[in-house]
């Protein structure tokens, strides 16, 4: 190959490169930056937060137009941008030590429309494929820190448990200047850490729930009236017998308040994550002393410094921590870790790791389901449903379990009574409870019959249990089981069938008896003619089985004379002890004292059902005689023809006679 055109292909390479590099670069407030290749991903509703190299990154809305809303959070910091498919965005995070930002790629983004191609399913599952790209330059280098946590041993209270925490540089750059700060929230920290890497400095992190802890007690007086502890310089300003004037200086910062007796105040002085501060509790006070405890917060805190993590190393510590004896079921250990890179931009992050212990007790409460008035029905109705194998009374069950590894005294278990139901053994009893102490791991049982008043589903209340740990009063509830209760329950309904009653009107009534229940039953329901009419025909009783769900009905006919006045029927069953029937009021229907006028059913009072046939028509001998005695039917027809023959055989001897 000729020496000037190995040359030209050279040059063309390079500028191919130099141009593909240009590519990936631009000027940003007139310093070039260029980016890398990226990290790719797919962020939606199910997976909206994805965090490349301390950058926090979520989708906020989609529009269905090819377009994401985007939030991203560097430092503390967040700003938000509106990207398209195929659109580039920059989210500058700068500072005084030069560029620092994100540039995010928008590659596909859920449209409604069917080009360009895109990702996610219309309506429900929107989604954003994305690229992250960071900053990159020949002479800076990036670190990336991934911080995890690792937790070990039983988690009940009074266990140990050990925390393996890590940090590592995973990325291309060193990291220097580290701070490890580990959070431990209500955990006792145990003197078994590890300190093999560095020394290890306890505080406190500036939470909202900071505990407190005595430090020591000082009584002032007019002549002594100041107090100087742990950099704090306190002075009383002036005494009386319910409050105190305060001044407290730190760092050349001063605060003052009034402090009542009995009453607390705290001086705060915090700057950044740890805590800097103290409380005082008044006591005691009289016009010239007063009795101050001062307070400083509990140590939850460790705190090592590493002066560098080379790109692809980690560091590890390994801490003991003890479950204390509390009231406190849940805890967390938080790691934050801050470090700079080579040119002095600031990296941070954070990771928290949840660690739940169970409760002291565990209450759970079943029952059997029941049937009312289980000796009463013959052997035939026992066979649908698995009725065969129920009682007349409902089974309580409740079951208490101590989780812990330690007794608790002085437990005290309460269960409600149902309205719907009646405590066997005191029908008047609401309530039913028990006192018992309970062993570690161990269980109690505690059993009791009920007994329904009418058929249904019910849920029973929740079983209530209340203790005293750790001097607190503590309280759990068990769960609502349901409860079936079989048997019988009759609905009665009475019509007319006419809407307006008059004075002379004849009025067919309806009753109507179904068994809404899901047993079978023998009932006998009688009606009793009202006040102020008469009795024509039909059937004022019925006497009978009825299956769940069946409906018998009789009627009968009556002329009105006047206001009706409706008495409840009589029902008869050997049901016994329990509701097994919804009574029939009392009822009156008004009539119209005008012949031919309609008399409409008073403000009160149930309206007249009209969907009854009407009134049949009197029958005669014979049609009685075939409903009520079919039986007679022939024998009818022969006696009536032996009638005949005898007429006309009278007959022919009057003539011969004649």
């Amino acid at each position: 190959m000729k020496p000037y055109i190995l040359l030209a292909a050279i040059a063309v390479i390079l500028f191919s490169a130099q141009f593909a590099l240009a590519d990936d670069c631009g000027y940003i407030k007139e310093e070039k930056i260029c980016w890398n290749d990226g990290t790719v991903r797919t962020l939606s509703w199910g997976y909206a937060r994805t965090e490349i190299s301390g950058y926090q990154i979520e989708v906020r809305d989609f529009n269905w137009l090819g377009s994401v809303f985007i939030k991203v959070t560097y430092n503390n910091s967040a700003k938000e941008g509106m990207l398209s498919q195929g659109e580039g965005y920059i989210f500058d995070f700068s500072n005084s030590a030069g560029f620092q930002g994100v540039k995010i790629i928008a590659d596909e983004v859920s449209n409604i429309n069917p080009m360009p191609a895109n990702t996610g399913v219309y309506p429900n599952d929107p989604r954003a494929k994305i690229t992250v790209k960071l900053p990159v330059e020949e002479d800076k280098k990036i670190p990336e820190l991934s911080p995890g946590i690792s937790i070990k041993g039983e988690t009940k209270t009074g266990s140990t448990i050990i925390a393996e925490i890590s940090l590592e540089n995973s990325g291309k750059g060193d990291l220097v200047d580290t701070d490890l700060t580990i959070y431990y929230d209500g955990l006792k920290l145990l003197n078994e850490y590890d300190a093999t890497g560095g020394y290890f400095s306890e505080g406190t992190l500036a939470v909202p729930d900071i505990r407190w802890e005595n430090v020591s007690k000082y009584r002032l007086s007019r002549s002594a009236s100041t107090i100087v502890k742990d950099g704090f310089f306190i002075e009383v300003l002036n005494f009386s017998d319910k409050t105190v004037m305060l001044r407290a200086i730190y760092n050349s910062t001063e605060k003052s308040g009034t402090l009542v007796e009995g009453g607390s105040m705290i001086f705060d002085y915090t700057i950044g994550e740890n805590y800097r501060g103290f409380r005082l509790l008044g006591g005691n006070f009289s016009t010239g002393e007063a009795e101050l405890t001062m307070q400083r917060p509990l140590k939850n805190s460790l705190k090592r410094g590493y002066p560098a993590i080379l790109n692809g190393n980690t560091v590890s510590v390994k801490l003991s921590f003890l479950i204390p004896a509390s009231i406190k079921k849940s805890y967390s250990i938080q790691v934050n870790a801050s470090g700079k890179d080579r040119n002095g931009n600031i990296y941070k992050i954070s990771k928290q790791e949840q660690i739940s212990t169970s409760s002291t007790f565990r209450i759970t409460k079943r029952v059997s389901d029941s049937i009312l008035g289980e000796k009463i029905y013959p052997e035939s109705y026992y066979g649908v449903g698995g009725i065969r194998s129920k009682k007349e009374v409902t089974y309580v069950n409740i079951r208490v379990d101590n989780d812990q590894s330690y007794p608790v005294y002085g437990v005290k278990l309460v269960d409600s009574i149902p309205p719907s139901f009646s405590f066997t053994n005191d029908t008047n009893s609401t309530s039913i409870s028990w006192d018992f102490d309970i062993n570690a791991s161990d269980h109690r049982e505690f059993r009791y019959e009920l007994k329904a008043r009418r058929t249904g589903v019910y849920n029973l209340p929740n079983a209530e249990l209340a203790w005293m740990e750790w001097g607190e009063q503590l309280h759990i509830e068990s769960d609502s089981p349901r409860t079936t209760v079989s048997g019988p329950y009759l609905g009665i309904d009475r019509s007319l069938n006419k809407s307006s009653l008059s004075i002379g009107d004849r009025v067919q009534v309806t009753m109507s008896i179904i068994n809404n229940g899901d047993v079978p039953t023998n009932v006998t329901v009688k009606e009793t003619i009202p006040l102020n009419a008469t009795f024509i025909s039909g059937n004022r009783s019925f006497s009978g089985s009825l299956n769940p769900g069946e409906t018998a009905r009789f009627t009968y006919n009556i002329s009105v004379s006047n206001i009706l006045e409706f008495k409840p029927p009589e029902i008869s069953s050997k049901n016994a002890g329990f509701e097994w029937y919804a009574p029939l009021p009392q009822k009156t229907v008004m009539v119209s004292k005008t012949t031919g006028q309609d008399a409409s059913v008073p403000s009160g009072f149930p309206e007249v059902k009209t969907d009854v046939p009407p009134i049949e028509a009197q029958k005669g001998i014979l049609e009685l005689i075939d409903e009520n005695v079919p039986w007679l039917e022939g024998a009818v027809s022969m006696l009536t023809l032996l009638f005949g023959i005898f007429i006309l055989l009278k007959l022919n001897k009057i003539n011969r006679t004649l």
